[in-house]
Order: C-alpha cells, then sequence, then structure tokens
C-alpha cells in the first residue's frame, strides 16, 4: 500500500480539534478516535485537498467531489466518519494515483482484498458501489449495528464485529503489518482539517449564525456549492456577506463558498466610527496622513494592541477616541435590552437602531455591558 505525503503548498493555521462521541486516550496521552460518528468536514475540502497533491486523481466516472459526497452520505446513513474514511481512502490510493496491485477501473477505494504479492482485490461496478464497500468494512469493525445500506463488501462476514471501535484499533487488521496505519489515517485527516483561512480578529473555528464579514469581489468570481459544482457567477464590483471559512474559502451562506484569493477580492470585517474631527489617519510609514472627518465611517480589515488598520497599511491609533463596531441592528417589534449581568434593563421598540460592538453567536453587544439576543422575527442585523 503505496504512502505519500503531502507538502502543502498553502498556508496552514490549525484550530481545534473536534471528536465525535468521547475519545478514549491510549498511551503516552494518544487520544482514540471513533470509527461511528458524524462527519465535520464537507466534501469541498476533502476535494480540494486532494488537487493541491493531485490536479488528476485517477477516477472513473466520478469527481472528486462527487466522490467526497458519496462518502459523507454513505457513512451518514451507517453512522460512520465518512471524512476521515476518505482521508483512509487517500492513504490507500496516494491521492488517486493509485501505482499498487490496485487499479483505478476497480473503483476499489480501500485495498478490500489486496492481501499483497500481486492479488489486486475487489473490483466494483461503480464509484459508489466501492465506497459502500468500504464504509460498511469499517462499520463491521466499529460495532454491532446491523447495516442500513445493501450489503456489498465482500468481506463483512470475516470480521469479528466490533473488534476494533477506533481507527487506531485497524492497526494489524485492515493492513499488515499495518503498524501505526490508524495514526497515518489520522494524520491526514488533521492536515485536511488544518488547510483553515483565517478572518483577522474572528473565531474561525465555527461557521456562524451570522454575517462576520464582507467581501468586496473586484471581478467576478464562481460562488461553488458544497458538491463542488459552480451554483452561479457572483458580479465584481458587488459586496457580499461572509458567515465563516471553510478550507481556503470564504462561507457567504449554507456552505456555499468563494476561494479566497487577496488579488481579486477584499475581506473587512467592520468600520470606524469617527466622532470628532481630531483623530488622525497614519501612513504605513507611521507619517500623518490627514485628519478624519466628524461622522465618517472607516473600513477596517484587522487590527492589534495599537491600532485599526485600514487598507494599504494605513491606520488609525487605538489611543483615539474611535468607536469600531460590526454592523448595526435595527428593532422591528419590541425586544429585551439586557445588562450584562443578564438582567432585562428597558424593552427596545420599532424604529430603534445601535450599533453592534461585538458579537457572541446570536448575542449582539450593543456597548457598555448592554446586549440583545438577535431574533429575526424582531431585529435586522446588517453588517457593514
Amino acid at each position: 500500500m503505496k504512502k505519500i505525503y503531502l507538502s502543502l503548498l498553502a498556508s496552514l493555521f490549525l484550530f481545534s480539534t473536534i471528536f465525535v462521541m468521547h475519545p478514549q486516550k491510549g498511551k503516552a496521552g494518544e487520544v482514540f478516535v471513533p470509527i461511528a460518528g458524524s462527519s465535520i468536514l464537507t466534501s469541498k475540502q476533502l476535494g480540494d485537498f486532494v488537487l493541491l497533491s493531485n490536479p488528476e486523481p485517477k477516477l472513473m466516472g466520478v469527481t472528486i467531489y462527487r466522490l467526497a459526497e458519496l462518502y459523507l452520505s454513505i457513512g451518514r446513513m451507517e453512522g460512520i466518519r465518512g471524512d476521515i474514511a476518505f482521508a483512509q481512502a487517500i492513504h490507500e490510493t496516494g491521492y488517486f494515483t493509485f501505482g499498487g496491485d490496485v487499479k483505478p477501473e476497480q473503483n476499489n477505494y480501500s485495498g478490500i482484498g489486496a492481501v499483497g504479492g500481486g492479488a489486486q482485490g475487489a473490483t466494483f461496478s461503480t464509484p459508489e458501489e466501492g465506497v459502500r464497500a468500504q464504509i460498511q468494512h469499517l462499520k463491521a469493525y466499529a460495532n454491532k449495528e446491523p447495516l442500513v445500506t445493501e450489503k456489498i463488501d465482500p468481506r463483512f462476514d470475516y470480521v469479528t464485529r466490533g473488534i476494533a471501535p477506533n481507527w487506531q484499533d485497524l492497526n494489524g487488521r485492515w493492513a499488515v503489518p499495518g503498524t501505526n496505519y490508524g495514526q497515518n489515517i489520522l494524520s491526514i485527516y488533521e492536515k485536511i482539517k488544518s488547510i483553515q483561512l483565517q478572518i483577522p480578529n474572528v473565531d474561525n473555528s465555527i461557521t456562524h449564525p451570522l454575517p462576520i464579514a464582507t467581501l468586496y469581489l473586484k471581478y467576478d468570481r464562481p460562488l461553488i456549492a458544497p458538491d463542488g459544482t459552480v451554483a452561479k457567477v457572483l458580479k465584481g464590483k458587488n459586496s457580499y456577506k461572509v458567515y465563516g471559512t471553510i478550507g481556503n474559502n470564504y462561507n457567504l451562506g449554507g456552505n456555499y463558498v468563494v476561494a479566497a484569493d487577496s488579488s481579486k477580492m477584499n475581506l473587512f470585517i467592520g468600520r470606524l466610527y469617527i466622532p470628532n474631527n481630531e483623530s488622525v489617519l497614519y501612513k504605513p510609514n507611521g507619517q500623518f496622513h490627514r485628519y478624519l472627518r466628524t461622522g465618517e465611517t472607516i473600513k477596517v480589515y484587522s487590527y492589534d494592541d495599537q491600532a485599526y488598520y485600514v487598507g494599504g497599511g494605513y491606520y488609525v491609533g487605538k489611543q483615539q477616541k474611535v468607536s469600531f463596531y460590526k454592523g448595526v441592528v435595527s428593532i422591528k417589534a419590541n425586544t429585551p435590552l439586557y445588562d450584562r449581568n443578564g438582567a432585562v434593563v428597558k424593552t427596545l421598540v420599532k424604529g430603534q437602531q445601535f450599533r453592534v460592538y461585538n458579537l457572541k453567536g446570536t448575542r449582539l453587544e450593543v456597548g457598555s455591558g448592554y446586549y440583545i439576543l438577535f431574533n429575526k422575527n424582531s431585529a435586522i442585523y446588517t453588517n457593514l
């Protein structure tokens, strides 16, 4: 079984590792990851990762994104981690280059029946059957639950049911000698997960229920659906709401994404409100550029302890009396206003409008410790 390790040509940003169910711990603090559970990654993430290493995967009658979607959907039906099973297929096929005993036309992505010595292993009529067989074989190892899909795995009944509930338990079982077989699969999975575009000053580990940034497109760009197909073309010179990131893409809602490309777009996370005409805009070299006008609003692309960065290297010092806010909430029906202790201090009424200085899920912080809980029936939130 050919092993190929990817040297990523993209910036890798690690975010918190998420495990489904309650992982056990082994020797030296190793975390055992269950084979059963719900997938976390999307078909777009899985397909993108493969194409970074192998732009032309050897697949028969299926795209890499459609194949990834099969892993997720069949895994969902059988209660198996389809996203990690896809990482197993990457490990077994060498990023779908094959090159070993198993050939692409066999639709056998996990080496089922390929025991070495030239044995090609099982052949499946369609990609769907090949994925289904792999998921079923994993389920045979993982637990004693009955199959939901029609059995296609030719070696299902050879497995002692439930003997290997965790990926690491496959060592010496799925592959022989198979030393660190499960760990190698999980290593690939972690690499897939680690390709994560960062939005400055925003928690990127989740997709947010409300828009957290605004994407301005300089040129037309394709909007990619969760299955990797082009849903439509977004027009340039327009702005779009961003709810988070998926891999190296901006999530515009519902896991429909635009691939990040700084030469073709700008992303800003809020604005500065200028309360007087004494605030200064500085050049990148720290020299005076101009005074900001009272009431002027300035786009903010990132910030640190010292300054707000407003594009082109220009900045406004934090010591100045300016207000950074992320959006505006407009009240359209009676809405409670809470203080920092969670007590209702008053009821906001239709027509009132407030700047939102911070977002925490559906909690909109409107200044001085006060906040409202967003409800689409009683408020409209607009990021700027």
